[in-house]
């Protein structure tokens, strides 16, 4: 990979490219992208921890949740589950939906997009159960094949993991940072003009004043697939996990050089140029204009939460169970310490974003949902 990128640079016009052309070299090329590679990425095993891959738990509580959606009629009978990694999170929300409402259940279609063939692979392997997903390469795919799509769409951790503009003040200017090569031919950053017009329009849009050595990065890959993905998304509920800052805390010095990083064997790597094509690379997503540009996709938010608020508002302490047993490796016992886990401020939750958004759904007052659900609920 790391020849790759230095070819691809050394054959550009400017002899360097944005980070976002980096990164999707590094993250996606064919052959030798990381999240391509036949090699296991999430668990013990890769390099990074997802919520699903570590706690079952978390998609039995979503099942709930989308079936009662589907049941109240809120939504359609359908998912479009964007990514998934080895499946795991489809493999328990079908099977606690199956047991928890199997009127629902005998109705639901399931489609999942993910890019990656090893992982689609995996996908299948671990899904033989429930032969009536689907499966696609892309969005653009899925639209050829359905046209468009009504129900749920749900992402976990995937709009920060598309590539990004980085941009940063120097001296009064605003520059971008691009990657280039230094005279031992190493991979390195250098700060060119900002030509781009849409990073310029997007700093207007949204005030970007940075101080003198901050740096941002500009999503604008992210607006793209949001335009692609409601080319395809008509009518439903978007369910969107993720790690998100708004404008207002990316301008907390403690976000200073931005937030993009690498993850290598669970460790984080502050350089995002280290090991190319070995390491995931991720970007906190900007809250604020993911939901400006749902809105103008006409995807209204009705809930934005913290991850454990969020599950404790759908309902995840009814899934605690008594137990009189002293054995603290039985399933009771797991599950009722995993649920811990997801609601304390310690744990993973905090550190992500729920976002509800609503598409072309009219609720009538005997229609609780979504917002008014979490209400009811919480």
């Amino acid at each position: 990979m790391i020849q790759l990128i230095k070819q691809f640079i050394k054959q550009s016009p400017q002899k360097g490219i944005p980070y976002s052309e980096f990164m999707s070299q590094v993250l996606y090329h064919p052959i030798h992208g990381y999240y391509m590679k036949d090699r296991e990425k999430v668990g013990k095993e890769g390099d990074f921890l997802t919520t699903p891959h570590i706690f079952p738990v978390f998609a039995k509580i979503m099942a709930r949740f989308f079936s009662k959606a589907v049941a109240q009629g809120a939504v359609p009978p359908a998912i479009c589950e964007i990514g998934g990694g080895d499946g795991r999170f489809a493999y328990h929300v079908l099977r606690e939906w199956e047991v928890f409402s199997p009127d629902t259940f005998s109705k639901l279609t399931y489609y999942v997009v993910e890019k990656s063939s090893y992982h689609q692979q995996q996908q299948q392997q671990n899904l033989t159960a429930y032969p009536k997903l689907e499966y696609f390469h892309s969005l653009e795919e899925l639209k050829t094949a359905i046209g468009s799509f009504k129900g749920i769409v749900f992402s976990n951790e995937w709009f920060d993991a598309l590539p990004v503009e980085v941009i940063e003040q120097t001296e009064g200017e605003l520059y971008e940072v691009w990657v280039s090569l230094d005279e031992f031919e190493e991979l390195t950053e250098v700060l060119v003009p900002v030509k781009n017009e849409q990073i310029k329009r997007y700093a207007d849009e949204y005030n970007l004043q940075l101080r003198d050595g901050q740096r941002m990065e500009v999503p604008l890959v992210m607006l793209e697939k949001l335009k692609e993905l409601h080319d395809l998304f008509r009518q439903g509920m978007m369910v969107t996990i993720d790690y998100g800052y708004t404008f207002e805390e990316l301008r907390h010095p403690l976000h200073h050089r931005g937030s993009l990083r690498g993850y290598l064997r669970h460790q984080l790597i502050s350089n995002p140029l280290l090991h190319a094509g070995q390491m995931d690379l991720t970007a906190h997503i900007h809250l604020d204009s993911f939901i400006d540009e749902g809105k103008r996709l006409g995807a209204e938010a009705v809930s934005v939460q913290k991850q454990h608020e969020f599950l404790l508002a759908i309902g995840i302490l009814d899934l605690l169970q008594e137990h009189a047993g002293a054995n603290p490796f039985s399933d009771v016992s797991k599950q009722n310490r995993a649920i811990r886990s997801l609601v304390m401020d310690a744990g993973m939750s905090p550190h992500f974003h729920v976002i509800v958004q609503e598409k072309g759904i009219e609720l009538n007052k005997d229609q609780l949902f979504t917002s008014n659900f979490l209400m009811k609920n919480g």
